[in-house]
């Protein structure tokens, strides 16, 4: 007759997991009195202890971010040096366009306004501050008060040559010699500055202010962007 077949119990009585299959004992502790330590789990080595793992960065895009931009160099003395000889020049033609476009046969002449001779002139100083001084927001602003008295020397000068056409032309009316004795714009300008200056002021109006206001804006624009390439 045969007999149901029972599964043996383990030995040390632990009882049996729902399924037939018996509950997995406790690790065994290390003997060794006080002190003693729990013996790592299975599968990891014996003796060494874990090192603490370091976070790592993380980037938006799995990037790092980009290096700011380095700025551009430049030699500043060699930058001021060209910004006055823009100055100079750009003084010049300032004051050549004012007269040009002067009309000195009327009385009084009639002096046209305009804001695009001033734009270019601090432009011209901005680009010579920028390619040669590099970076550096210092020579903007000695490129802003040179643009300004560009400007501003281009006004005088400029009425200076207005005046020697209205002394010319004076004078080739009356005849008798009289052009031999008509100051030159020179001499007006150096020697009667005064009077050249209470003249300028008399025909200057708030539209002339706003005009050279815009050479100091374009030479530290054109400054700006050169710098930022």
């Amino acid at each position: 007759m045969s007999q149901n077949w029972q599964q043996p119990q383990q030995p040390g009585g632990y009882p049996q997991q729902p399924g037939g299959y018996p509950q997995q004992p406790a690790p065994p502790q290390q003997a060794g009195g006080y002190g003693s330590a729990q013996q790592p789990g299975y599968g990891y080595p014996q003796g060494q202890p874990q090192q603490p793992q370091q976070p790592q960065p993380q980037y938006g895009g799995g990037f790092p971010p980009p290096a700011p931009p380095a700025g551009r160099p430049g030699n500043p003395l060699l930058a001021v040096g060209a910004a006055l000889v823009a100055t100079v020049v750009g003084a010049f033609l300032y004051a050549f366009l004012l007269s040009a476009m002067a009309n000195t046969d009327k009385t009084p002449p009639e002096v046209t306004q305009f804001a695009y001779a001033g734009v270019v002139v601090g432009a011209l100083i901005g680009l010579a501050v920028a390619k040669l001084g590099g970076r550096n927001t210092g020579l903007w602003v000695v490129g802003a008060v040179l643009a300004l008295a560009a400007v501003f020397l281009g006004e005088l000068y400029g009425y200076a040559m207005i005046l020697h056409d209205v002394l010319s032309n004076y004078a080739d009316k009356i005849g008798g010699g009289a052009s031999s004795q008509v100051l030159s714009s020179n001499e007006i300008f150096f020697d009667h500055f005064s009077d050249l200056w209470k003249s300028w002021k008399e025909n200057s109006d708030a539209l002339t202010y706003i005009f050279m206001a815009l050479a100091p804006v374009a030479a530290v624009g054109t400054a700006y962007r050169i710098s930022n390439r």
